[in-house]
């Protein structure tokens, strides 16, 4: 896992043209090349001010790019959210179950309390990683920015 960069634009952009993506997360605005670089410096930014964010998530043998797995700042709770997205080869491996206890792990030694996370409703496989990381479902969240979700917590 690591920081993205601007070298990431073309499978950023890909990712978030998924129809998965946009099912299950919904549009961020990532259109074109330019969009992308400019979701990976807003990325980069709220890392810098957090002291966490979002990563990519890349194959230790090949280098090649597998998703984006971190913390966000949802600024309803006091500890950070998870969140992750595959690229469609990369899903169903376990990859992302791998990911996500890395940053479990980090979150902890951070001295972190608990986690939240949150899904779609119909976002089972989303849900079934979650799962498997210990978070447990804890209700629906609302928000005035996108429709409600299920939410997950995890206490550390």
């Amino acid at each position: 896992m690591r920081p993205l960069t601007l070298a990431d634009k073309h499978w950023v952009l890909s990712l978030q043209q998924d129809e998965q993506w946009k099912r299950f997360i919904g549009s961020r605005g990532v259109n074109n090349i330019d969009d992308a670089c400019d979701y990976i410096e807003s990325t980069n930014a709220q890392r810098k001010e957090w002291g966490y964010g979002l990563l990519a998530l890349e194959d230790k043998q090949t280098g090649l790019p597998l998703g984006v797995c971190g913390l966000f700042n949802r600024f309803a709770f006091t500890c950070p959210d998870l969140g992750f997205a595959m690229l469609p080869q990369a899903r169903g491996k376990g990859l992302c179950v791998e990911a996500c206890n890395t940053v479990i792990d980090w979150s902890k030694s951070q001295g972190y309390g608990f986690l939240t996370a949150m899904t779609h409703p119909e976002n089972v496989a989303s849900q079934r990683v979650l799962e498997k990381v210990g978070f447990k479902r804890h209700g629906i969240y609302f928000d005035k920015t996108f429709p409600a979700q299920t939410l997950y917590w995890r206490d550390l």
